[in-house]
């Protein structure tokens, strides 16, 4: 015979069902009532031969708290209960606690439970029975679920414990839903006017609605070369050679170079274009070209690398390598010293780093336009989280890339208030993304207030515009 259980796991259990918080879990439909047929065992656990039993439940459960329900179970049976002839009528109430977490995305969602109730043979001979076990519910539409559980119950009474086994039913209670409304779309761009910038004139949904005549994923109003497809870093401008430096203001376009965006092979200030000799570094008044030298006594040629070139030619005389002496550890053809990405193959012309692709550019810019504050604070709007959250796996996948935050306000208000303020929200996703795992050294966050308007303040569309937090991926 089992030993009887005290009060005491009853009182832990109500101890912890009050100790949660009281917000519930599902706001939208905390109730829910179940209905179910149980059969009953009462021989395996009191040493004798198995008496199986039917019955019904009905019951009420609500959602107090993250993974918590508590609930009230009512339940009727035919049961052969020990030391009596034929079938018993029984009844039991009972209040459980129950663990579990009814995720509404989920197919299948099991739990945990454990109570105490109230158990009475033919209208008497009543006692105390504390049951305990777990079930599962398997969805079958949004608010209805198909429901199995297996519980024992411990009895005060002697031979009175029992094994029961459920199948039933539980349903959500709800209203029914109304009827979506047609959303009005006056310039019939497919984004609705509540969510487009510009409802009067039609354009892409990448632009929020509005104008974008290169279709660069930035408004007309925002593009400083709205003609010319481009990258919001660089204020909708293009950069073909990718060296830094616009296209508009590159003399060399298509070749990427250090020197006002030409290159300069040799390194000696001086453009390939106008290099007498572009492999040889040599001084201005020469052209480019090295100078005569007196003819001394040549040293003792000395490679501690043993790569082939001496130690004075050699710009890694103490490691190996084909690219003047030095190595290509990512074998992506630009040298160790050279590359900032040493271990990561990329494009030479990127500094051997990898090429940003264009959907991340476009998350980037998506991020830019979504991410809100409360109105002249710098505290995050809750659904701003969500948005940041998608620059975690931008990271990821650009290991040796770091992130510019750039905070800017409109001319509205003290300029040295627009500072402040523009500073504090670079901050705050700053701050935001350390928390969600991002290491400081990837980070460079800064404000410039109204200082640098992509639009006309003097409009509200324009104000608007210039309220902004701009992400950036950069290699310094």
């Amino acid at each position: 015979m089992m030993s009887k259980l005290t009060p005491l796991p009853f009182a832990l259990i109500l101890l912890l069902t009050f100790s949660y918080a009281t917000e519930a879990q599902n706001k939208s439909f905390p109730n829910a009532v179940h209905a179910k047929l149980n059969f009953m065992d009462y021989g395996v656990l009191n040493d004798e031969d198995f008496k199986l039993g039917q019955g019904f439940e009905v019951g009420y459960f609500r959602n107090i708290a993250p993974f918590l329900n508590v609930g009230a179970p009512v339940k009727f049976g035919l049961a052969k209960l020990p030391g009596t002839e034929g079938n018993t009528f029984t009844t039991s109430v009972d209040l459980v606690a129950q663990l579990g977490n009814m995720n509404p995305e989920a197919k299948v969602s099991p739990y945990a439970f454990g109570g105490g109730g109230y158990f009475v043979e033919k209208f008497k001979n009543g006692h105390l029975q504390f049951p305990f076990g777990a079930g599962a519910n398997f969805r079958v539409s949004r608010y209805a679920f198909v429901n199995v559980q297996a519980e024992m119950r411990i009895s005060s009474e002697e031979n009175r414990d029992n094994l029961q086994l459920g199948v039933g039913f539980v349903t959500l209670l709800h209203k029914s839903d109304p009827l979506p409304k047609q959303p009005v779309d006056t310039d019939g761009d497919g984004t609705p006017d509540n969510l487009d910038k510009c409802p009067q004139a039609s354009g892409p949904a990448s632009a929020l609605g509005c104008p974008d005549s290169d279709g660069d994923g930035l408004t007309d109003a925002e593009d400083q070369c709205p003609t010319e497809a481009g990258t919001l870093e660089n204020n909708g401008c293009p950069d073909t050679d990718a060296d830094g430096v616009l296209d508009k203001d590159d003399p060399c376009p298509d070749r990427a170079g250090r020197l006002n965006g030409c290159p300069d092979a040799d390194n000696d200030g001086i453009a390939d274009d106008d290099d007498k000799c572009p492999n040889e570094a040599g001084p201005q008044t020469n052209k480019g070209c090295p100078e005569k030298k007196a003819e001394v006594q040549t040293p003792k040629v000395t490679d501690r690398d043993g790569d082939g070139i001496p130690d004075t030619e050699d710009e890694c005389p103490d490691k190996a390598g084909p690219f003047g002496g030095c190595p290509d550890t990512d074998g992506d053809g630009l040298a160790d010293n050279l590359d900032k990405c040493p271990t990561t193959p990329g494009l030479i012309d990127n500094f051997g780093c990898p090429e940003v692709k264009k959907e991340t550019k476009e998350r980037l810019a998506f991020v830019t336009k979504n991410v809100q504050f409360e109105t002249g604070s710098a505290l995050l709007t809750r659904p701003s989280y969500a948005v940041l959250d998608e620059l975690k796996g931008i990271l990821a996948q650009y290991p040796d890339y770091k992130l510019s935050i750039s905070g800017h306000t409109d001319n509205i208000g003290n300029v040295d208030n627009n500072l402040r303020l523009s500073q504090e929200r670079a901050k705050a996703c700053h701050d935001y993304l350390i928390l969600k795992g991002i290491a400081p050294g990837r980070l460079r966050s800064a404000g410039f207030g109204d200082q640098q308007p992509i639009a006309d303040n003097n409009t509200a569309q324009g104000r608007e515009l210039n309220r902004r937090v701009e992400f950036a991926l950069t290699l310094d």
